[in-house]
Parts: C-alpha cells; sequence; structure tokens
C-alpha cells in the first residue's frame, strides 16, 4: 500500500509532466474547491432565509394548532399541560371583519390570542398588519372600528345603522413572508373575543418546549379521544406549500451547485486519463518489475482520492470561514431590509454531506483510468519501447 500511494504522490505533486496535464489538475482542484465551499455557503444561506422566515411566523403562529370542533371540555387545557413536552396552551380565536378609519373601509381578519397583558385596557389595544395599515392610511395610535358579520347582520335586519367597536392601534407589524398576514391580520388579546362574544374558528395555541419535538407530540394529542374530531396541525402545516416552496428551492440549489462538483470531478477524469496515456511505459515497466496490476489500479485510485480529499477539506475550511464571518460580522448587509445582514445557518450535516458529496465523486471519476492502467499490455508498451 505504501509503494501506490508514494507513487500515486509522484503523480499528483510533478509538475515535471506535460504542462496541459498540470493546467487540467490545477483547474480540477480550483473548481472542486469552489464547488465544495458553494454548497455549504448557498445551501446554509437558503437555511438562514428559511429559519427567519420561520422565526417571524412562529411569533403569531404557534408550535401546534388545534382547531376545536368541541369546545365544552373544559379540562382539556389542563390534561394537555400535562404533557411534559409542551411549555404552554393557550386559547385562541379567529374571525372575519371589517375594518374601518375615516370613510376608508377593508376586509381582515381578527386574530384574538391570549397575550398575558396586565393593563386593563389592553383588550382594546390591537396590533395590525403593515400592509392593511397602508390600505387604512393608519398610524400607531389611531382609533379604528372593526365590525364582524353579525353585527352588519343585526344592523340589515333591524333596519339600523351597523354596530362596531372601537379599538386602538398599538402596534403595527410586518412579516413579508408571502403570506396573508401583512394585508389581512388584526391581532388583539382573547379578552376582546369574550367581550364581543365572536364567532368564528376556536383554536388550542400549543408551544413545546423544543420545536423539534413537535412531531411527537402531534401523535400524542392525536391518540387523546377527546381531539379525534379536531384538525392538528404543525408550524409547518400551517403554511405548508411556503415551506414546501422553499426547501425544494433550497434542495435544487444544492443540485444544481454539485454540478460544479461534476464538472470538477470530471476535470480530474480526464486528467488522469491523460496521467495513464502518457505514463503508459511506465507502468508497463513497474508491472515488468513484479508489481501486481491490483497495485497499479490502487495507484491511481488514490491519485483521484488525493486530489480529491485536498480539495474537498479546502472548500470545507473555506465555507465554514464564509459562514461563518457572515454570521458574526455581517460581511453582505441588506439595506433596505428587515433584517440588517444576509441571514446565514451553518448546519454541520450540510457541511459533512457537501465534503462526503465532493470525496465520493473524485473517488469516482478515478475508477475508469484506474482500470485503464491495470489492463496496460507489458509487452507491446515494451516492444514500442
Amino acid at each position: 500500500m505504501r509503494l501506490p500511494l508514494l507513487i500515486a504522490k509522484t503523480y499528483v505533486l510533478s509538475f515535471r509532466q506535460k504542462a496541459f496535464i498540470s493546467f487540467i489538475n490545477i483547474l480540477s482542484f480550483l473548481g472542486l474547491i469552489i464547488g465544495v465551499a458553494s454548497l455549504i455557503c448557498v445551501t446554509s444561506i437558503f437555511n438562514g432565509f428559511r429559519e427567519l422566515v420561520r422565526d417571524m411566523l412562529l411569533t403569531v403562529d404557534p408550535h401546534i394548532r388545534i382547531t376545536l370542533s368541541d369546545t365544552s371540555n373544559k379540562n382539556l387545557i389542563s390534561d394537555l399541560q400535562r404533557v411534559q413536552e409542551i411549555k404552554s396552551v393557550d386559547k385562541s380565536a379567529s374571525t372575519k371583519i371589517i375594518v374601518g378609519f375615516n370613510d376608508k373601509t377593508q376586509a381582515g381578519i381578527l386574530l384574538t390570542r391570549n397575550l398575558h397583558s396586565k393593563d386593563e385596557d389592553f383588550k382594546n389595544k390591537v396590533s395590525i398588519g403593515i400592509g392593511l395599515a397602508d390600505k387604512l392610511d393608519v398610524r400607531k395610535g389611531d382609533t379604528i372600528r372593526i365590525s364582524t358579520p353579525d353585527m352588519i347582520d343585526i344592523a340589515i335586519t333591524g333596519m339600523m345603522l351597523p354596530q362596531y367597536h372601537e379599538c386602538i392601534i398599538d402596534s403595527i407589524f410586518q412579516i413579508s413572508s408571502g403570506v396573508q398576514y401583512d394585508n389581512s391580520y388584526i391581532i388583539c388579546d382573547y379578552a376582546l373575543h369574550q367581550e364581543l362574544n365572536l364567532s368564528g374558528n376556536q383554536y388550542l395555541d400549543i408551544r413545546v418546549n423544543n420545536i423539534d419535538d413537535v412531531k411527537t407530540v402531534k401523535e400524542t394529542l392525536q391518540s387523546y379521544p377527546s381531539l379525534k374530531t379536531s384538525a392538528i396541525e404543525t408550524w409547518k402545516e400551517l403554511h405548508q406549500e411556503l415551506y414546501a416552496t422553499m426547501e425544494f428551492e433550497r434542495n435544487m440549489s444544492f443540485i444544481i451547485l454539485g454540478i460544479i462538483t461534476f464538472v470538477s470531478a470530471f476535470n480530474i477524469l480526464i486528467a488522469m486519463w491523460m496521467t495513464v496515456k502518457a505514463k503508459r511505459k511506465d507502468i508497463a515497466t513497474l508491472l515488468s518489475m513484479g508489481i501486481d496490476r491490483q497495485s497499479i489500479q490502487i495507484t491511481f485510485l488514490l491519485q483521484g482520492l488525493i486530489i480529491g480529499v485536498s480539495g474537498t477539506c479546502i472548500g470545507v475550511v473555506l465555507g465554514i470561514i464564509l459562514c461563518l464571518g457572515q454570521q458574526y460580522n455581517g460581511w453582505i448587509q441588506l439595506p433596505n431590509s428587515i433584517v440588517k445582514a444576509m441571514p446565514v445557518s451553518l448546519q454541520w450535516e450540510v457541511v459533512c454531506m457537501s465534503a462526503i458529496f465532493g470525496i465520493v465523486v473524485s473517488l469516482l471519476s478515478g475508477v475508469y483510468p484506474a482500470k485503464l492502467a491495470m489492463n496496460t499490455n507489458i509487452s507491446e508498451e515494451l516492444r514500442q519501447e
């Protein structure tokens, strides 16, 4: 094994062979570095944006949402709080509304949540999406009118002016994730829902201690007899299309950038094939001296592996440095955005996957040249010599 490794290192490091072969070796080496580093960086950027959107949505969405079909079970919340993985359980509700300010009206959705505020007047304060605020031309501190379909029906039936409830805008939120929250939602305390006796969907919003446990907790909740007819959705399922699209984009970017690595591996294959052609007489001489053909095959497999491992390792180190630098120093700024710098989330499974990918394609690129070298005809090559 030592002799094939020594010969492989000599072929890789020798620049006295044909300049064109050396040039292709350098190109394949650099291409492998760039390919592996790009896989790590781009995938980390997609992960960063994905986690950013997730964290923003989770300011409104729970980890698990139960849409109640039966609200008569008063012991359900206390039963759920006994589950070890569950951190909190709160009531919430949503209903369609008509929002008015001065002479402008817009349709929207009122989401009432238990905001745990000790302020007595907090139930009359709301947070409005920035898109809906722009449509109504309202600012923080303005008073808006909220009417429900039931209020409008009563007004039409009784031939009277529609009733409404006045609320003060306490804050304006922005999620900007492609969902309808910014353009339609008004968020307020659950006490307002109870005071106005609003109709609409009733929910139980659950937050868990570890977000990775949501699937396990959902399976536990589905076993509850009182929840057999209730819809149970995790944070991913609440916006399934959005998360699926982001996952698809990340996977496709990994595949497309993987082509760079394949191109580098193809260059390695060409360089090694040309090396075999140029070293046919040396190979024949080694075979005539008693070296077995398997050792010759191992020599060229090791040559591809040396290029692959060294290029992959440098690419991994470069990718990690770039990702950590952006993560902690914010080198790439995003002006006029909701975040100051491009978000990056370095995941070590992505690093390992990129490293394995680079090494495997490099090793595979040496299979054909190694077989070609192993099948060298000794007598024919030495006769030409």
